[in-house]
């Protein structure tokens, strides 16, 4: 038998391979200490000497020194259209009380002028500011009141409007509405049914009245100059492919299509098609076997159906098993956008066309509710004797009823978590509505992982002023400490600043297999990536420190030297 030569040998490194056992069968090492290459695939990973043996002629030797290297990552949820969509908002200073809010707000609009920018759209505010009541338009006349404004919070499920902008789009005589990926935007109103500015899950590209009255349009956002700083911040921290949180239409899946096509993406891309309520199920089937058709390339594939099943517990509109805790009566159990036996029926049209679905849903009532319907499809399929081929991911899942738990693992669902959320990112605004008994169990996954759980990660990142938070290395840390880097919660209530429960926190191998192994399975990439060993495709981060030697607290400052795609460097490495 010939033997076979490698193009590229890195030696002497610490590389974690992930669920891989190198090039050895049945063997289950965590570590190598290189890796052959041969044009795009692994060769093998094994010992330096093992790996050398595949030297010729031409390959290239690269000694790394004790370099650590990963497989390639995968972001699990992102938004990389929306973000590219909202780079023209301003971005308001982090405000503790009203006061400085408002001062920060007409700061900012002095510094981007009319003539800049006659729709003063900035991000964000903490939902916890104003309570279950929400900030009133009038408020925030009183800073800004010669163009329309929107202020988006911190959650990016809910904006405060000013006057102008209630005028130009129509919502007091109910003439004009907001698109949302739910359906349309909800505004609040008082006693009189007036609109009192406060709005949850307004799409941010849906102000059309206001567009219309200015004769103005922002960025579409599906521009390549647009997009590609997130997806090259990605690239540069070894993100190597990503699952869209939703995809932005027909515009986004020809965008990764021509990136690809013209050798610019460098990355895996899954799309997801937007079912917006539970009626529409049949035109986001059929948008998914259109860009099918039209965009599926090696890299850029479409295959998922997303579904919203609730809202955020920060708003209040999230589907809780108990009543909120602000509702004297007992009776508000928040919101569902879809109840089990829609739920079921959908799962089971999904199963017939072998299509996944992926799930928003944050609180315990939602969680059961899409447990409940899939196993209620499951024993459908299997006493009619057909297969359950679908993939379903729960992704958020922020509350957790402790029965439902093991669910996850008897059901084979998959979870997406979003990593950088456990250190309080949302702050405290949830207490309001779940207690602060319940929001003291939130974000704890312990129990699935020790179940045999699969866990995701992901950045699920919306806007271009939180873009940074996409930093894999950021939300790793966050996990494992439980203490947010950047809005750290008030030491003085929460020793050490940990959001409780502190005994949630993850281990570093957890995280990585949620970034490696775990989503390359559910994005249906498992043959291709995830894991360091023979036959897959050469797709590896080489770390400028030691991940595994480190102080936890310095994981966020790590910055790789080099990332491969498929056995080209596109980050250093030369």
């Amino acid at each position: 038998m010939e033997k076979q030569i490698a193009d590229i040998i890195l030696k002497n490194g610490k590389f974690y391979l992930g669920s891989a056992s190198g090039g050895r069968k049945g063997e289950q090492s965590v570590f190598a200490e290189a890796a052959a290459i041969q044009g795009r695939t692994f060769l093998f990973a094994g010992t330096s000497e093992e790996c050398l043996a595949f030297q010729g002629l031409g390959t290239v030797v690269i000694d790394l020194r004790g370099r650590v290297v990963l497989p390639g990552l995968l972001d699990g949820h992102t938004h990389p259209v929306t973000i590219a969509k909202t780079i023209w908002y301003a971005t308001l200073p982090m405000s503790d009380n009203k006061k400085e809010l408002l001062e920060n707000i007409k700061k900012t609009a002095e510094a981007h002028p009319k003539e800049e920018m006659p729709y003063f759209y900035a991000e964000g505010y903490a939902a916890e500011l104003f309570g279950s009541e929400g900030p009133k338009k009038e408020l925030l006349d009183t800073v800004i009141s010669d163009r329309p404004a929107r202020i988006q919070d911190f959650t990016d499920h809910a904006c405060w409007y000013n006057s102008m902008a209630i005028d130009m789009l129509g919502i007091r005589d109910g003439s004009g509405q907001v698109g949302s990926p739910a359906g349309e935007a909800t505004f609040i109103r008082d006693e009189n049914g007036e609109p009192t500015g406060w709005t949850l899950e307004a799409g941010p590209d849906s102000d059309y009245g206001i567009y219309e009255a200015l004769g103005w349009q922002p960025p579409t956002g599906t521009e390549e100059e647009s997009v590609k700083p997130f997806l090259d911040f990605l690239k540069d921290k070894g993100i190597t492919g990503l699952m869209d949180g939703f995809t932005e239409g027909e515009a986004a899946m020809e965008l990764f299509y021509n990136l690809d096509e013209k050798g610019q993406l460098n990355m895996y891309y899954e799309g997801a098609s937007l079912m917006r309520n539970d009626q529409d199920l049949e035109r986001s089937i059929r948008d998914l076997r259109t860009w099918q058709q039209k965009y599926t390339t090696e890299h850029v594939r479409i295959n998922t159906v997303k579904i919203f099943v609730d809202g955020t517990n920060e708003m209040g509109n999230s589907a809780s098993l108990e009543p909120l805790k602000n509702d004297a009566a007992g009776e508000n159990y928040g919101a569902i956008n879809i109840e089990e036996d829609q739920l079921t029926k959908v799962f089971l049209r999904l199963n017939s066309e072998k299509i996944d679905a992926h799930l928003h849903v944050v609180c315990d009532r939602g969680f059961r509710v899409c447990c409940n319907a899939v196993e209620r499809a499951q024993n459908i399929c299997h006493e009619k004797g057909q297969a359950w081929d679908i993939y379903v991911t729960l992704a958020h899942c922020e509350l957790i009823h402790p029965e439902d738990m093991a669910r996850v693992t008897k059901l084979g669902l998959f979870i997406d978590w979003t990593a950088h959320w456990a250190g309080g990112y949302f702050g405290e605004a949830a207490i309001e509505y779940l207690g602060k008994e319940r929001w003291d169990t939130m974000y704890d996954f312990t129990k699935i992982l020790a179940d045999g759980g699969k866990v995701g990660i992901s950045s699920d990142v919306f806007s271009y002023s939180e873009a940074y938070r996409a930093n894999p290395y950021f939300g790793i840390q966050t996990s494992m400490t439980r203490v947010d880097i950047k809005y750290p919660l008030d030491a003085g209530r929460y020793p050490g600043s940990v959001r409780p429960p502190a005994n949630a926190k993850l281990t570093l191998e957890q995280l990585l297999q949620g970034y490696t192994s775990n989503n390359a399975c559910r994005m249906r990439l498992q043959e291709r990536t995830g894991s360091i060993e023979a036959g897959k495709m050469a797709n590896l981060v080489i770390l400028d420190q030691d991940i595994f030697e480190i102080p936890v607290e310095r994981i966020h400052e790590i910055d790789p030297e080099a990332v491969m795609f498929e056995g080209q460097w596109i980050k250093g490495g030369r």
